[in-house]
């Protein structure tokens, strides 16, 4: 086999496999998940991850050098800002239907 086809097979069978593993991700998150605020929030937090993700890879790409080198800076510190805060978030919104579970189920009118 041509070194060129194994490169080929290697660069779409690994971005099949990230995909794949993304969407399991994905998936699994969500299913995890305890509430309905809670639910929203990550389904929420997906799509800006498919959205950002998908156009930083494409900016690493696309981009001369040094730019594409140059775009991994603030990728990185907005990743991780972000992945911090939604933990947070989502462990005060899990707390949160957590007490509201508790309470008795009265109607307010």
């Amino acid at each position: 086999m041509a070194p060129e086809m194994i490169g080929l097979i290697g660069a779409v069978g690994g971005t099949l496999l990230g995909f794949l593993g993304g969407v399991y991700g994905t998936w699994n998150s969500i299913q995890q998940t305890n509430g309905p605020r809670e639910r929203t929030f990550v389904v929420k937090l997906a799509v800006l991850y498919w959205i950002v993700v998908p156009i930083f890879v494409v900016l690493v790409f696309v981009l001369p050098d040094p730019w594409n080198y140059y775009i991994w800076l603030p990728y990185g510190l907005w990743l991780t800002s972000t992945i911090r805060r939604s933990a947070l978030r989502q462990q005060a919104l899990r707390e949160a239907e957590a007490r509201e579970e508790s309470l008795p189920l009265t109607e307010v009118k």
